[in-house]
């Protein structure tokens, strides 16, 4: 009997250990990559700006605009890449579809 209990109380505090682990993996994983698809709307909307502004008087500021936002964009690109690869992230990311994002700029 005792046997038993000791085997539950290691069962669930086993199981917490791994949900705990997870959640926490995700929300982070989830924050990471929002603020990501974020900036590169930003920077879609920015370089739809840039074309329509780009023979005009403020092509120059508009041009200044989107290399700001590549710029953030590739930092945030790097800063998901590494959170992604840290030891604690990886089998929970494999395991909930996170992916590695290229950090090219179409």
């Amino acid at each position: 009997m005792t046997t038993f209990i000791a085997c539950f109380v290691a069962g669930i505090s086993g199981v917490g250990f791994v949900t705990i682990w997870f959640t926490t993996a995700y929300k982070e994983l989830l924050t990471k990559r929002s603020s990501l698809n974020d900036l590169k709307e930003q920077l879609r909307f920015h370089e739809g700006l840039y074309a329509k502004a780009r023979d005009g008087p403020d092509g120059r500021s508009a041009k200044g605009m989107v290399e700001t936002s590549r710029m953030l964009c590739r930092e945030a690109t790097k800063s998901y890449n590494r959170i992604l690869h840290k030891p604690m992230n990886r089998v929970p990311a494999l395991l909930m579809g996170f992916r590695a994002v290229n950090e090219e700029n179409k």
